[in-house]
């Protein structure tokens, strides 16, 4: 891992790819960081080497897996859980994790809950950026555009 041009993605940030590896210089101390170009945010966010375990980083999915790892999407949900504390709590989990199929599993149940006009406004905000995360895994896995990649999404549901 770390080699420039390498497809990653970081738990809570979206996928990206490794830009450069420098040298930066603070108080006579040379330390060494990773730019990663995020997606999601059009930014770059420079990791410290030392640090680098303290982030949730792997490698993007192939096309193979992303696509049956999106199928999560499409399938009913057994139980969502009816207290928004709970669900909130349980959802953020997920998306800490960087598992795209539990980030799936919170669109999936998300859309579920818009859809009966019963998702409160501020998980209609995890939505739109939990959608976006996956949305910038998929724009590097197929080539596609922010746009392209959440119809893929959207048109799972």
């Amino acid at each position: 891992m770390l080699n420039i041009g390498e497809k990653i993605f970081i738990a809570e940030y979206g996928a990206g790819y490794i830009k450069d590896i420098n040298i930066r210089k603070y108080s006579n101390v040379s330390y060494e960081y990773v730019n990663i170009y995020l997606l999601l945010d059009n930014m770059n966010f420079m990791i410290p080497i030392d640090n680098i375990e303290n982030h949730k980083i792997r490698n993007i999915l192939n096309k193979k897996e992303l696509e049956k790892t999106l199928n999560m999407i499409s399938m009913g949900s057994n139980t969502i859980e009816s207290n928004w504390n709970n669900r909130y709590r349980s959802n953020k989990k997920k998306i800490q994790s960087g598992s795209t199929l539990k980030m799936c599993e919170v669109i999936r149940d998300l859309y579920y809950l818009q859809n009966q006009d019963m998702l409160p406004p501020g998980e209609v905000k995890i939505l739109e950026r939990v959608e976006g995360m996956v949305a910038s895994e998929i724009m590097l896995s197929f080539g596609l555009n922010m746009e392209q990649s959440l119809c893929k999404i959207r048109n799972l549901v």
